[in-house]
């Protein structure tokens, strides 16, 4: 790899290259049964040039094809747009660890054996019960260089478990799935099992939901729809084109000051964690809100450069890409905080809430499973309901609580997030 960065400050130019190879192995089980063990191997190869102050970016998936990448990197440079930045100096990096031998070493025989416990336990809910569920593993090496003496990489493992059941009553379609993913090889599998337990329990009742405005208790999972015109905002090519309302508004308190997000490319364990982001600035650990206070945007070397920022390490060629972003925990149980429902709503998945202008703030969409609750408890499944709200005011002034749990979701981390004054809509209503 020196030698082609050589080549191309020959040619007058700057260069970066990104180089990940991975291998997956999986198992899936479809209708209760084994339907497919499979293994890939991929290889993804990125160089970028600055010539002349223009950028060219080129790709491969094409082992051994280096050197035409750099050629065509600069065929694109000739004709690029042009940029404010250098690619930097290398910095000394976190020391991460999210390298697990353990998942390295899982064997197949072991993965079917996970599969179907999760699908046996599924198929005794009912006869008429469809499971489905999926086990994987992938090892990776992301490696980076660049002409300014930057060479690193950074192995990872990743070890997945996720099942799901469909089952049809009468007219009523129920489905449901839950997940666990981290880079070692700690799966809860009793947490799947009583979460997907629980839903077909209680989803199998359908009730009623007057509309009106109600607490909602939102899952990670349901959570996520509200922070993405969050993480839209904090765009740093939607703050320098004047679109975020975030804009000029470093140092306000724009949520509650139980709201805080963080974005950390070295965390421990963390799916999105690395040394350098894609245009080799070193991963670090900053807060973005914090206390409800704006502190930071996420930043690629362009945005930084025209917003007068010092990058963050959550840079690529087509703009700010986060690693880990975790929304600060609470400290009360999720549990605790249902229990503390007098009236409300669970929303779980939802359906169609990212349809919309993300810098508005407003989030409407189905409840595609949620449920009702009363007095502390769960009570039964909400249908043909849809839920609206806007992030930034509701954030601000609605805010109740969130939880000490929290469940990762592929970059994002996220607690469970309960929020007053939610508007609650049926069908015709």
């Amino acid at each position: 790899m020196r030698k082609l960065l050589e080549e191309a400050v020959a040619r007058g130019a700057e260069a970066t290259l990104v180089t990940t190879e991975s291998k997956n192995t999986s198992v899936s089980f479809e209708a209760n049964r084994l339907k497919r063990i499979g293994s890939t191997e991929s290889l993804s190869l990125e160089m970028q040039v600055i010539k002349a102050g223009k950028l060219g970016v080129a790709s491969s998936t094409k082992p051994g094809t280096e050197m035409e990448l750099l050629e065509n990197a600069l065929d694109v440079a000739e004709f690029g747009s042009e940029v404010s930045y250098s690619f930097p100096e290398p910095e000394p990096p976190a020391d991460p660890k999210v390298y697990d031998q353990a998942v390295a070493d899982i064997d197949v025989d072991r993965m079917i054996s996970i599969g179907e416990e999760l699908i046996q336990f599924i198929k005794a809910f009912d006869p008429a019960i469809q499971g489905s569920a999926n086990v994987s593993k992938t090892i990776s090496r992301k490696s980076i260089s660049n002409t300014r003496g930057l060479d690193a990489q950074l192995d990872k493992t990743v070890f997945t478990v996720s099942a799901g059941f469909q089952f049809v009553e009468g007219q009523n379609l129920l489905q449901s799935w839950d997940w666990n993913v981290s880079t070692g090889l700690d799966c809860d599998l009793e947490g799947i099992k009583a979460t997907l337990k629980a839903d077909f329990e209680i989803g199998r009742k359908n009730v009623e939901v007057r509309p009106g405005v109600y607490d909602v208790l939102f899952t990670p999972s349901g959570f996520q729809d509200l922070v993405s015109p969050i993480l839209a905002c904090l765009n740093g090519r939607a703050v320098m084109r004047g679109i975020s309302p975030f804009k000029g508004r470093i140092g306000e308190q724009i949520f509650a000051p139980a709201f805080s997000l963080v974005e950390d490319g070295t965390l421990d364990g963390g799916l999105g964690t690395q040394l350098y982001d894609d245009q080799g600035v070193v991963c670090r650990r900053t807060p973005l809100i914090e206390n409800g206070v704006l502190k930071e945007y996420l930043l690629d070397l362009e945005s930084a450069y025209r917003l007068g920022r010092q990058p963050i390490g959550t840079g690529s060629p087509a703009g700010a890409n986060p690693n880990n972003l975790l929304v600060v925990p609470g400290e009360t149980p999720w549990e605790d905080l249902l229990r503390g429902m007098k009236q409300g709503i669970v929303i779980d998945h939802t359906m169609g809430a990212w349809a919309g202008n993300p810098y508005t703030g407003t989030v409407t969409g189905n409840i595609a499973l949620g449920y009702l609750v009363k007095d502390g408890e769960k009570v039964g499944r909400v249908k043909d309901c849809m839920f609206s709200l806007n992030v930034f005011t509701h954030l601000k002034s609605n805010l109740l609580a969130l939880s000490r749990d929290v469940k990762e979701l592929g970059a994002l981390i996220l607690p469970y997030c309960l929020i007053g004054g939610v508007s609650i809509a049926g069908r015709d209503s």
